[in-house]
């Protein structure tokens, strides 16, 4: 039986699918810099890469949407590099306004880490360009690689050379807290699904304070993802946690405009 609903959705993926290679080379599609902040103060101490596209006809496109289609097309390596080449571009450009105390993250899932090269392209890439391995940070996901000693050795070169390695969404995929002392990981973000709300739910304010005491035993840091609330802010800085992301600061913005903030805010603080 024909299900117009399931048509339409199918029309749309490959109307997405078909876009994405040109959307990639006339920079339509690309990473905004959402800044990640210290709680009590709101001073910027890095940006995070997330990807936006404004498909002309489909309108905002999802990140998770837009890495499906990357897969499906094999475009994920061109996505990834172009990602990592504006990282590199907004790098270079804190460095040469002396913002050398923040850093710029961008998301790698362990599958595509463990199936690519990309820590040849970031180790490389940034020493081609002479810049700080300390001012980046790879965010990796809790999707369970197939082969977890390959990811283990790919994060362990770059934790070596000086690189950040930070577990996002926490509390949604498959690490637990004990794996967390064995681990390159050195920070922690709190998934927006236990922060939303958090101010009226007894449970997720016992959860993400368990996950700032364990992360603070163990030298990690522990960071919130998706704060909206001025409540949500004072609930988490109660509870200990120190740094954040989420609307409540600001939405992800280009990349000039992300590196216009940084300028301003070390100018202010001379």
């Amino acid at each position: 039986m024909f299900d117009a609903e399931l048509d339409r959705e199918l029309q749309r993926r490959q109307s997405i699918e078909r876009d994405l290679h040109s959307a990639i080379k006339t920079r339509s599609l690309g990473p905004w810099f959402q800044p990640i902040v210290k709680l009590d103060t709101g001073a910027v101490i890095g940006f995070e890469a997330l990807l936006r596209w404004s498909h002309p006809i489909h309108g905002a496109i999802s990140p998770p949407e837009i890495m499906t289609a990357a897969r499906h097309t094999g475009m994920l390596e061109l996505l990834t590099q172009t990602v990592f080449a504006d990282c590199c571009v907004l790098i270079d450009g804190l460095v040469k306004a002396e913002c050398r105390d923040l850093r710029v993250a961008m998301n790698v899932s362990p599958r595509e880490l463990e199936a690519g090269d990309i820590d040849d392209m970031v180790l490389d890439g940034l020493a081609a360009k002479g810049l700080p391995a300390t001012m980046f940070e790879i965010e990796i996901t809790e999707e369970s690689p197939v082969d977890p000693d390959r990811v283990d050795e790919k994060l362990g070169r770059l934790s070596h050379a000086g690189i950040a390695i930070a577990l996002d969404d926490f509390g949604t995929g498959f690490s637990t807290l004990a794996s967390l002392k064995d681990s390159r990981i050195r920070k922690v973000k709190i998934d927006q699904g236990f922060i939303r709300g958090l101010a009226r739910s007894r449970e997720d304010r016992l959860l993400v304070k368990t996950v700032i005491d364990l992360g603070r035993s163990l030298g990690i840091e522990v960071m919130a993802e998706g704060v909206e609330t001025e409540a949500d802010r004072q609930t988490l800085h109660k509870l200990g946690c120190r740094t954040a992301q989420g609307f409540l600061f600001s939405k992800a913005m280009p990349l000039s405009q992300a590196l216009d903030m940084a300028v301003k805010q070390h100018a202010k603080a001379l």
